[in-house]
């Protein structure tokens, strides 16, 4: 019974999320049609279907949220089939918005580009959309979505450049909308650039990063023209590259990125002088001449892993200040306890989370992460000796967005293919280690999905 109201209750608020119970609500009944107007008695017109009424695609709706709320690749499936059911529904860009998101923090790239495509249908120039199915694609590595991922690429690109001659909308400040049109145009170079170096066109990519750059100026973009550069034998424009990234007066830049990017600059200048004699005063000059070109922007500063989409990309910190790497966790199976010091739960979900690590020591392709969420650190070094926690902690830095932690604690699982399979809100005690435990084995005995095939 227990199960029964918590799937119930899961059900609700993902109709809510999904914005589906005020359609509900709003639905009518068909009114009857006058005897005058009524459709004649063929066998033509027996043999049609009866059209569902709203009752049936509200029930069948409920229906799939219950039936799977816990599991989120078994609520894409269940939310397709709805719509394979009610092609017509008034519903239709609300569940296709909802598989997206569900596809999007379970991590499967296949089910997130096929439903993008099905609202880019709805949605020709939504930017989101766009400059998501480009990290998507991009993620593959056969040429079919190479060029899917050009296409696209290119289509983002001329929605940006159209962005800063439309009209300000009224209640957005000018200054917001010159930066958001700004960074908009960067971004999309930035991604075709990268998308034209992965197929090997480096002239066309340098073309794209130098536009990005002299747009909105960043160490990331900065660092990828001087990778190019290195490889086509431009020596000089790599250095001035890497000079760039390793001096960018960026507070959130990750130490450990800065750290690679000075083995690159230096490795680039002593292949060019012989020495590293003069980098130094290089380093100094350029770091002045960007404090005050980009004084105004610096102000405000940016968030760690900021558009990062893929959560294997995003580097986490440890308590001592060391990195954490997702992508060294590629292929296995990792097990994520969000929380915060000021949630209650947190504490006793904490230590059955330890539990069920203990249980899976010995298996090497479990990780376990205790993942905070606090947005003020300084209590949590303290909370974690006080609690005497063993399992590894970092912080969140966005992954919480990134995979739609809404509430805490919230229990995670990725498979070996990095898709969230299992997904728990809320803790009850009485069942939290063995529900966990089943679902690790689950996790560890899920088969692989066939290779992505281009479509």
């Amino acid at each position: 019974m227990a199960q029964a109201f918590a799937r119930r209750a899961i059900a609700l608020c993902l109709a809510a999320s999904m914005g589906l119970l005020p359609a509900f609500a709003e639905q009518k009944k068909p009114s009857a049609r006058p005897a005058s107007q009524a459709a004649p008695a063929t066998a033509e017109a027996a043999r049609q279907p009866p059209s569902p009424s709203p009752e049936e695609e509200s029930q069948a709706l409920n229906k799939a949220l219950e039936a799977s709320a816990s599991d989120p690749p078994a609520l894409i499936r269940n939310l397709e089939e709805f719509l394979a059911r009610f092609p017509q529904s008034a519903r239709r860009e609300d569940v296709l918005r909802t598989i997206f998101k569900l596809a999007l923090q379970s991590n499967d790239p296949r089910k997130a580009t096929a439903s993008a495509e099905r609202l880019l249908e709805l949605n020709p120039n939504d930017p989101d959309l766009l400059s998501t199915i480009i990290g998507l694609y991009d993620r593959q590595s056969d040429a079919a979505s190479r060029e899917k991922a050009l296409h696209y690429a290119t289509r983002f690109l001329e929605r940006a450049e159209k962005l800063g001659s439309e009209p300000r909308p009224a209640d957005v400040p000018a200054e917001k909308w010159e930066e958001t049109a700004t960074l908009m145009l960067a971004t999309a170079h930035f991604m075709r650039g990268k998308v034209y170096a992965k197929g090997g066109d480096s002239d066309k990519a340098i073309d794209d990063y130098e536009k990005s750059m002299a747009a909105y100026p960043t160490p990331q973009v900065a660092e990828h023209l001087g990778d190019i550069a290195v490889k086509r034998g431009e020596l000089e424009r790599a250095i001035d590259a890497y000079a760039t990234a390793f001096a960018f007066p960026e507070k959130s830049l990750d130490p450990a990125r800065r750290d690679q990017v000075r083995k690159k600059l230096g490795s680039a200048y002593v292949a060019k002088h012989q020495s590293e004699k003069g980098l130094g005063d290089l380093i100094l000059a350029r770091y002045d001449e960007l404090i005050r070109s980009l004084k105004s922007r610096l102000e405000t500063g940016t968030r760690p892993n900021a558009g990062v989409r893929d959560p294997y990309e995003y580097v986490l910190q440890r308590l001592d200040g060391s990195e954490l790497r997702l992508a060294d966790y590629r292929g296995k199976v990792v097990v994520m306890d969000f929380w915060a010091t000021w949630c209650a739960p947190c504490r006793l979900e904490g230590k059955l989370f330890e539990r069920v690590m203990e249980t899976f020591r010995q298996e090497p392709a479990v990780m376990f992460l205790a993942v905070n969420a606090d947005e003020d650190r300084a209590g949590v070094p303290e909370f974690v000796k006080e609690e005497q926690w063993t399992a590894p902690v970092v912080y969140g830095q966005g992954l919480d967005q990134l995979l739609g932690v809404r509430a805490l604690p919230t229990v995670l699982i990725l498979d070996q293919e990095g898709r969230v399979v299992f997904r728990q809100v809320g803790l009850d005690p009485a069942s939290f280690t063995t529900t966990l435990e089943r679902k690790v084995r689950e996790a560890l005995e899920r088969p692989s999905s066939a290779p992505t095939t281009s479509q």
